[in-house]
């Protein structure tokens, strides 16, 4: 083992050695910590803008889908003339009850197949 030191290793140690201020690190620190959270904030703000867009582009034809399964939903499947009976199977009666009965099939189909 030798005792001879390298001038080019005594240097960065030598260097490593230099009086830092506090204030000013501390001051360099809270400004990346600012400019991090503005730059944060203007993505944000771009994405909500292209959210908001996105809404204004579909919000009619959402709005017309929401309309037609409004109409067609409670549409009943078999006609039945007594005022009684229509009353009692009106909730399986229709085409929302319908969708959903299939709705459930296929997830227990799945459920039964992937678990």
């Amino acid at each position: 083992m030798t005792y001879d030191r390298d001038p080019n290793l005594q240097a960065l140690f030598s260097q490593a050695e230099q009086e830092f201020d506090g204030e000013a690190f501390g001051r360099e620190i809270m400004a990346n910590i600012e400019r991090e959270r503005r730059r944060a904030q203007l993505l944000w703000l771009g994405i909500a803008a292209v959210i908001v867009a996105c809404l204004v582009l579909v919000a009619e034809p959402l709005m017309a889908a929401v309309e037609l399964a409004g109409r067609l939903l409670p549409v009943s499947l078999v006609d039945v003339r007594t005022e009684w009976l229509q009353q009692l199977v009106s909730p399986i009666n229709s085409v929302a009850a319908a969708l959903a009965l299939g709705f459930l099939g296929l997830r227990k189909f799945f459920r039964r197949i992937f678990r």
